[in-house]
């Protein structure tokens, strides 16, 4: 066995390893496509929130953001309250009572109000 080989064999059993720690620890990873106002906010946050300290890696601003957010979901769904038109609590609704939505389409439903506001936030901020 030459040594290129011999360290072709190691990176592959280092690379096992990590593949098996990862598993054990159930981490995923995945793929993420990012356009290119995407990555230059997210680069904004990576400083914003490492200031004073150079800013943190692209990975860990998105854990943090997923740890932040979800330590204020319940706060968010108290303060949405119950739907007006089905008496849901929000975010769910009526969609709790039928997959999509009992009312979805329905102007009055809180889900449509929010998707056409979400679409149109989108659409905006995107051209």
């Amino acid at each position: 066995m030459t040594t290129n080989d011999k360290k072709r064999e190691q990176a592959r059993k280092r690379a096992q390893r990590l593949r098996d720690n990862r598993k054990t620890n159930g981490v995923t990873s995945f793929p993420l496509p990012l356009n290119n106002m995407e990555i230059e906010r997210l680069n904004e946050i990576c400083k914003f929130f490492s200031y004073p300290n150079t800013a943190c890696d692209n990975a860990e601003a998105l854990q943090l953001m997923i740890h932040r957010i979800h330590g204020e979901m319940e706060q968010i769904k108290q303060s949405l309250g119950t739907c007006q038109h089905c008496g849901e609590s929000l975010p769910e609704g009526c969609a709790k009572l039928k997959a999509g939505g009992l009312f979805k389409g329905d102007a009055r439903c809180w889900h449509t109000m929010n998707r056409v506001r979400l679409s149109n936030f989108v659409s905006a901020t995107c051209q």
